[in-house]
């Protein structure tokens, strides 16, 4: 396993990964809000055996978290094109989870020349209203309090807790409003405007407005009965399956 990094500001905050080795060409993993990409991707990585990248987006993980970043879609999805450039091996399949699958849109529509492929795992796609009480919604300078953010740690799930605390406030407020706003309710469409090829992974709970119309468009929907979310962690096995089944159906 080596370490890797790359700005993404001018004034030079580094977005970091890791990688591990494998066969075949590299495959880029990004994980979902307040998430780090080694606990949501090296299982996955592993069982797939495909040299891994494995992001932690900005103001996750052990990535920088400059306070003055915007922490937008096209912000994430301009990073991880920083990664990919730094690798130099040109195009890669792409893995995105949740908030990583919006920002694996967002990139595979910005940069398409730097996308082989993408699995898309229960992506924020469709815009939704931000209620009182969601992180979106969260003052930020209460989050920058211990109290603050000791309230918001509550609720979260104690499994996820750990993870999120690796999370800079700002950045978790700020990437929960990206997903929320969709780009002005415009990630949908640049779902459908997709020119690589793309499969969604879904539980059982997830339905999109226009999930109906994707088969049309070339876009392979697949549905992982007994997961939920985080399908991964749900059922690694399958999750793993369905991901070779999404690269066996490009290279074919």
């Amino acid at each position: 396993m080596t370490l890797g990094e790359a700005p993404f500001t001018p004034r030079g905050d580094v977005v970091r990964w890791i990688e591990i080795p494998g066969t075949g060409t590299p495959v880029v993993y990004v994980h979902g809000l307040g998430c780090s990409g080694p606990a949501s991707w090296i299982d996955t990585a592993l069982r797939l055996g495909r040299p891994a990248i494995i992001v932690d987006l900005p103001g996750h993980g052990r990535s920088d978290h400059p306070r003055d970043f915007d922490y937008g879609l096209k912000d994430h999805a301009a990073a991880i094109a920083a990664v990919i450039g730094t690798l130099n091996v040109g195009a890669v399949d792409v893995v995105g989870h949740s908030l990583g699958g919006s920002v694996v849109i967002v990139l595979a529509s910005d940069y398409p020349e730097l996308v082989s492929s993408t699995v898309l795992v229960e992506p924020g796609i469709d815009a939704v209203v931000i209620a009182a009480g969601d992180i979106a919604a969260a003052d930020e300078g209460d989050l920058l309090t211990d109290a603050g953010w000791e309230r918001l740690l509550a609720t979260e799930a104690p499994y996820r807790r750990a993870d999120v605390q690796l999370t800079d406030p700002i950045a978790l407020r700020r990437s929960a409003e990206g997903i929320a706003r969709a780009l002005n309710n415009t990630v949908v469409d640049l779902v459908r405007s997709l020119t690589v090829p793309t499969t969604i992974l879904v539980g059982d709970y997830r339905t999109y407005r226009d999930q109906d119309q994707y088969p049309g468009l070339g876009i392979n929907v697949e549905k992982l009965d007994g997961t939920g979310h985080f399908l991964m962690w749900d059922n690694p096995e399958l999750f793993a399956d369905a991901v070779s089944r999404s690269w066996a159906r490009v290279s074919s």
